[in-house]
């Protein structure tokens, strides 16, 4: 791992941290934890208006993976902490 790398991680470490507290404290109340849990929720996955979604690979798809699994890293405290976790 180089220097710029590691640096970078570093940086988002801190910055999720930062978000984590932050997600913690608006979302005091199931109902903000919802509408935010619901307005992520439109945005992803992207649709490719394919009639077999994801039938062609590209490599959005990688970047779409990374996305939602960071979203759930974030998320799924939230959902935990107001019983709004799936099954």
């Amino acid at each position: 791992m180089t220097d710029k790398t590691a640096d970078l991680e570093a940086r988002l470490a801190a910055q999720r941290l930062v978000l984590e507290w932050l997600l913690e404290q608006i979302t005091a109340d199931k109902a903000t934890a919802t509408a935010l849990i619901d307005h992520v929720g439109e945005r992803f996955p992207p649709q490719d208006h394919q009639e077999d979604p994801g039938a062609v690979p590209t490599s959005a798809f990688g970047d779409i993976a990374a996305t939602e699994a960071e979203l759930r890293l974030l998320l799924d405290p939230v959902r935990a902490r107001h019983g709004l976790l799936e099954d």
